[in-house]
């Protein structure tokens, strides 16, 4: 199981083959329909937690969708939804949670709500923001910049 939490934390080779494969899929996505499957459906009947206590448009569009285009489901939960932290420990959150889904993203304040939850989750976590880091923000930002401008490295 490998959660994303943060690029510092994560192997400079894992994160080059995330933009490689980001690259790839976008390529292969061109000319379709945006509620197209893609061929290769690596989600397929998998369930994916996206849980926005912090809320935002873009991130919940973009992994919703992106989600959905892999093939997989999502389930929305918002910080009304839950008692993440108030009432029912993140600890707790994190075991039921995985009982039920395949993966789960947080998009949250406090970076420690995101460090308990990834400790205790069953299935891997990713950081969709808080307060400290957003990692998918930063990749996507460095493929842009690629996309543009060619490799990073040395620039």
């Amino acid at each position: 199981m490998n959660h994303f939490l943060d690029i510092h934390t994560t192997d400079a080779d894992d994160l080059r083959n995330m933009i490689e494969q980001a690259r790839v899929m976008k390529e292969a996505r061109k000319g379709l329909p945006k509620g197209t499957p893609d061929a290769e459906q690596p989600l397929k009947n998998h369930m994916v937690a996206l849980i926005f206590e912090k809320p935002s448009t873009r991130t919940r569009v973009s992994f919703d969708v992106g989600v959905r285009q892999m093939g997989g489901q999502t389930m929305v939960l918002s910080g009304a939804d839950m008692q993440l932290g108030h009432g029912e420990s993140i600890a707790d959150t994190a075991r039921v949670l995985s009982r039920y889904v395949d993966m789960i993203m947080i998009r949250t304040f406090e970076e420690s709500v995101l460090q308990e939850l990834a400790e205790y989750a069953d299935v891997p976590v990713i950081n969709g923001l808080t307060n400290r880091t957003h990692p998918c923000q930063i990749m996507a930002d460095v493929m842009t910049f690629e996309e543009h401008n060619g490799p990073i490295k040395g620039k």
